[in-house]
């Protein structure tokens, strides 16, 4: 997998009548970028991963990122996932911030955030690498758990997972000052609920599902092994991308018959991504009396994002 761009590439954009801008061009390669060296160290250790959540209806409706997006979601079993947290730490290149339990920048949920580093950075490496984009960029990494077929089983497994949770979030809410922090009960504790979610990784079902949903909301959205264990490449954006090789059925699951309509959705998060980068760059950049406006050329999208979305 290598994604290659072209400065055409990040000139702004109508897809539909929704404008996609040049900073949110390079975010998104930027991005891309990162899951490129994911790739490489998934080929070489032969993981299974493909595209999820929103990331895969974009593969599927618009051969690229959805529009009004700007993250990627990945899946990959549980024997998988554990295997590339495990490889991550002497793999990833250097810089990389993998960050799965409670780490102070990520409140430990079941699921891990890969980034390429964990501020905004300007070094000369970066902006090379990266197509200009100095802002932390990379995807969410989603472990798929084989799940019980009987519905007490299901419950129970949730209801050990949450208490485990409770008492993470317990821990992390009673410290009062930086030097009460302890991450690495955390880890310890986090590892605890990890297993308890990996709990039938070895059972014969052929169901599975992100158990994170289900533990927190109660989602059951079941799949079948066969749908995604096995995987085929997509087009996106300049390249492509593993998605389920029953892609339609995981899309019917996950967004309902109508998936092929375009709706335009809410954000999860305040969009853009990179929105409190901008603003805490900002404020960086007027302490030491330089504007946006004297960023060199090349970082000028900076200053009309800035304008475009009103970020102060």
């Amino acid at each position: 997998m290598v994604f290659e761009f072209d400065e055409n590439y990040f000139q702004d954009e109508l897809r539909g009548d929704f404008l996609v801008t040049e900073c949110m061009k390079r975010y998104w390669a930027a991005s891309l970028k990162t899951v490129e060296f994911f790739d490489d160290i998934c080929k070489r250790h032969n993981l299974t991963y493909w595209a999820d959540c929103g990331t895969l209806l974009g593969a599927f409706r618009h051969h690229g990122f959805i529009p009004w997006d700007d993250d990627i979601d990945l899946g990959m079993p549980r024997k998988d996932y554990d295997k590339f947290l495990q490889i991550a730490k002497t793999e990833l290149p250097e810089g990389f911030f993998v960050s799965t339990f409670d780490s102070g920048a990520h409140r430990y949920n079941g699921i891990t955030v890969i980034l390429n580093h964990a501020e905004t950075l300007f070094t000369p490496d970066i902006l090379l690498t990266y197509y200009n984009c100095p802002f932390p960029v990379g995807f969410d990494l989603y472990p798929y758990d084989i799940c019980p077929e009987d519905e007490n089983d299901q419950q129970q497994w949730r209801l050990d997972y949450l208490k485990s949770l409770k008492e993470i979030h317990a821990i992390r809410d009673s410290w009062k000052r930086k030097e009460d922090c302890d991450y690495g009960e955390l880890e310890r504790l986090g590892v605890d609920a990890e297993k308890i979610a990996g709990r039938y990784a070895d059972s014969s079902s052929e169901d599975i599902m992100r158990f994170i949903f289900f533990a927190l909301n109660n989602n059951r959205n079941i799949l079948k092994k066969k749908w995604c264990f096995n995987t085929a490449n997509m087009p996106f954006e300049t390249a492509t991308i593993p998605v389920p090789l029953y892609i339609e059925e995981v899309l019917i699951s996950e967004f309902g018959a109508d998936y092929v309509r375009s709706v335009k959705a809410p954000s999860a998060h305040n969009y853009p991504l990179y929105r409190r980068d901008i603003s805490k760059m900002i404020g960086f950049l007027r302490s030491g009396g330089i504007e946006l406006k004297d960023l060199p050329p090349m970082l000028q999208y900076i200053r009309r994002e800035a304008e475009y979305r009103g970020i102060e």
